[in-house]
């Protein structure tokens, strides 16, 4: 049985995600959109079986990163969310070599969005972690 954490005894609504987002600065909210944006641009690509890919690992990183704020709020923890993303990059790039056109184009903006987005969520996982660690 897991428990929660002490200072909680239950779970947040996932909903609320969006709303406490928008009370970020403009510019993480901003981040954000842009990363659904680019994400779900691989509907335009549907053909491609690596755009399906793209749209599977973004729904299971938000399906992660509800339940991860269901349970710790909005914290720098919401980092580990976009663990899927760090096998999808590496098969990006591995696929951006035999690929040409605007779907190649789709995917260089697609990898640099995701590599600058885990530089953000490694550092903030390891302040999340660090600071645990001094409390105890």
């Amino acid at each position: 049985m897991t428990t929660l954490p002490p200072q909680q005894d239950q779970l947040r609504n996932p909903l609320r995600f969006f709303s406490e987002l928008l009370d970020q600065p403009a510019w993480v909210a901003g981040w954000v959109f842009a990363l659904m944006v680019i994400n779900m641009a691989s509907l335009a690509f549907w053909s491609e079986p690596l755009a399906k890919l793209i749209l599977v690992v973004f729904m299971l990183s938000a399906m992660l990163m509800m339940g991860l704020y269901a349970v710790f709020g909005f914290a720098r923890i919401l980092g580990l969310g976009h663990v899927f993303w760090i096998p999808l990059l590496g098969y990006l790039i591995i696929q951006l070599q035999q690929i040409e056109g605007l779907f190649a184009g789709y995917l260089l903006v697609l990898s640099l969005a995701i590599g600058v987005s885990l530089l953000f969520d490694i550092r903030d996982v390891w302040i999340y972690l660090s600071s645990k660690r001094a409390q105890h």
